[in-house]
């Protein structure tokens, strides 16, 4: 199934806190696993990983030591992605309030 870049991420805007919806500070971490899997996740937990990048031999024969810096951009890419989302629904949110007072 192809990836659909519009789907909506889901923010409380009923919330009183200005930043609901948004993610919290969190540290990732890039790891490459013993059979050569690339996986993301959070640093100060032990839980399952939140993406995993699994190249095939033959890319990872092209490729080389290059999957780590690749698997690192698509990871970039991703979390832009969401970020931009999230920033249009945070300004849609502040432009969408009724003015106390019209001039």
């Amino acid at each position: 199934m192809p990836y659909d870049i519009d789907n909506e991420i889901e923010v409380d805007n009923d919330s009183s806190d200005q930043f609901a919806g948004f993610g919290k500070e969190t540290t990732l971490e890039l790891v490459e696993a013993d059979d050569g899997t690339l996986l993301l996740r959070d640093a100060e937990k032990d839980e399952e990983p939140l993406m995993t990048i699994d190249f095939s031999d033959k890319l990872k024969e092209l490729l080389g030591s290059d999957t780590q810096s690749i698997g690192q951009h698509m990871i970039h890419a991703a979390i832009q992605v969401i970020m931009q989302k999230q920033m249009s629904q945070w300004h849609a949110h502040v432009y969408d309030k009724e003015p106390a007072n019209y001039s």
